[in-house]
């Protein structure tokens, strides 16, 4: 029986994280938020420019669900990078809805003129009032309920 034999294997990684000149973690999540920051106020005014939108589409009733959710679901994410939980659960309240229609067949722009019109309320109000904002949003869910999935 031969002996065992252990290669120790080198790796490139290794090497790279070895060398100096790199960040910490830590510096990096500052960077990354400094420069997040730098453009919170362009985020928003994007924001605003979806919603209007969605009002719009809304006003003429001519939209595809799919425009409808398409729209719903680039403020959710825009909404999520800025940490706005509020407008986040709207707009996902608005997509589940528009969902739903479509899986039900329908196309009812009431209850998608409700998510629009409380979607430019969280917007302007932007974090004041927080419990009354979150009934708010309870409210758009209820409207979402009662398509069942």
């Amino acid at each position: 029986m031969s002996d065992a034999e252990f290669v120790k294997v080198k790796y490139r990684l290794t090497d790279q994280v070895a060398r100096p000149g790199g960040m910490t973690a830590g510096l990096a999540s500052e960077r990354a938020a400094r420069e997040l920051a730098a453009h919170a106020g362009d985020a928003m005014k994007s924001l605003g420019a979806m919603i209007g939108r969605l009002e719009v589409m809304c006003q003429e009733k001519s939209a595809s669900l799919d425009s409808v959710y398409e729209e719903g679901s680039t403020i959710l994410d825009i909404a999520g990078m800025f940490n706005k939980r509020t407008l986040c659960d709207a707009a996902y309240s608005l997509c589940e809805l528009v969902d739903r229609q479509r899986t039900h067949g329908r196309q009812d722009w009431a209850s998608i003129g409700v998510h629009a019109n409380a979607l430019r309320l969280l917007w302007t109000k932007d974090g004041t009032d927080p419990e009354q904002l979150k009934t708010v949003v309870d409210g758009l869910w209820a409207i979402t309920d009662r398509l069942n999935p």
